[in-house]
């Protein structure tokens, strides 16, 4: 017996005078969406579904995975909002073929395939090389802060974690001599969000004890350092390492998120923000071929990890990862990434936001640093200014400088 879905009947005209694809142009992006999808593998989501063809039928995996890549394409990302699209949208309407999923059959196919849905990025990778879109000549590199489904407000520091386990065991032992240990006792609906909320307090609680842990071995090896130092009489810079670490640069006590542990305080170009550093690697025709998502909030520490990723990706796509050029801001630059980089035979364009030499003020703080490493400045001078470009009395033209102007352009 064939498996049981509800498959879509896109070709079944209405009691309308056209069909409802004709609602839609021939190139409008949900029948590429549609074409992209009929040629993917999913038989990693087929699996997860009875085989016998019994109980109630589902919907149709490809049809639910074109609905969420398309509402990805368009920005939309929210399970309620799809659903009402998929009722007044015409382009939702050509994907479902007139059947509508809810928000909730929406939001557990994506947490149910999670996975699975991870997985397509190699398999469109491997189509867009098909058709001959991935050229890795030229790679641009750049991060962004992405906010978490949680709210800053909600990050508390130890002693706080902990008097919220102790309020939420003393809970359950309430809970426990309410019902007693009989078999049919009910699970209330709050002690159920209790439990998980539990859970999320262990792990942020967890988290926080072992960086307390990892930042007291590193200040005691500091301290066996400068002591070993001084036992066999070297010279010694400033005074012993105190016993009690310094938490960060603020000298505020650190806090983890209760809502959602894994997300970090980031600041971005609005303020603070509760999430993650996402960063993307894409070719000249604007194609993504990496993509990784970090708890770092310096961009500096994660430009060869993310490189390795962008490697994984393309190799499990088939593709050749042959990086040779890559093209980053100011912001990943560090003596450090420059000689990796020189190292893997691997050419990165790090162009500083304001050349110290030209006239026009000093540079910014994020690129003045580089004055201590005369060698990497000289370096990325060289490659902003290829010999043969114009050169003006205030030094070379930067890059956006027009031809017939010698006032440097505006960014």
């Amino acid at each position: 017996m064939p498996q049981n879905f509800l498959c879509p009947q896109r070709d079944q005209p209405l009691l309308l005078p056209v069909d409802m694809r004709e609602w839609l142009p021939e190139d409008d992006l949900v029948f590429i969406v549609l074409d992209a999808v009929g040629t993917l593998d999913l038989g990693e989501f087929r699996r997860r579904y009875r085989a016998d063809g019994h109980g109630r039928a589902a919907f149709d995996p490809e049809m639910m995975v074109a609905l969420l890549l398309y509402g990805y394409c368009q920005g939309q990302r929210s399970s309620r909002v799809i659903e009402k699209r998929c009722v007044r949208d015409v382009a939702y309407r050509v994907i479902t073929g007139g059947l509508r999923p809810d928000h909730a059959t929406i939001a557990r196919f994506r947490a149910k395939h999670q996975t699975a849905l991870g997985g397509l990025f190699s398999q469109v990778l491997r189509l867009l090389a098909a058709e001959g879109m991935v050229s890795l000549g030229l790679l641009s590199l750049d991060g962004t802060k992405l906010p978490g489904n949680a709210a800053q407000k909600a990050s508390r520091t130890l002693p706080q974690i902990e008097k919220l386990l102790a309020e939420a065991a003393a809970a359950d032992a309430a809970e426990d001599a309410r019902y007693g240990d009989a078999a049919d006792a009910p699970t209330p609906r709050a002690l159920a969000r209790r439990a998980e909320r539990r859970e999320r307090l262990t792990r942020a609680r967890d988290r926080l004890a072992a960086e307390d842990k990892e930042r007291r071995d590193a200040q005691r090896a500091k301290q066996e350092a400068w002591d070993a130092a001084a036992a066999a009489g070297k010279q010694r810079s400033g005074r012993r390492p105190v016993d009690e670490p310094r938490a960060n640069r603020a000298g505020t006590e650190p806090r983890a998120n209760i809502t959602d542990p894994d997300v970090r305080v980031m600041r971005n170009q609005k303020g603070y923000v509760a999430g993650y550093n996402g960063q993307a690697v894409v070719t000249a025709d604007q194609v993504i071929v990496g993509a990784m998502l970090s708890q770092h909030p310096v961009d500096r520490t994660l430009l060869h990890p993310v490189l390795d990723t962008c490697r994984q990706q393309l190799t499990q796509a088939e593709i050749r990862p042959s990086l040779r050029t890559v093209l980053a801001d100011a912001g990943y630059v560090s003596e450090e990434n420059f000689a990796r980089a020189d190292t893997g035979k691997l050419r990165l364009l790090a162009p500083l936001a304001k050349d110290p030499g030209r006239a026009g003020g000093r540079a910014p703080k994020r690129a003045r640093h580089l004055e201590e490493y005369p060698a990497t400045a000289r370096a990325i001078r060289r490659m902003r200014h290829p010999r043969g470009e114009k050169t003006t009395s205030c030094g070379p033209a930067p890059w956006n400088q027009s031809s017939g102007s010698s006032r440097p352009a505006r960014n």
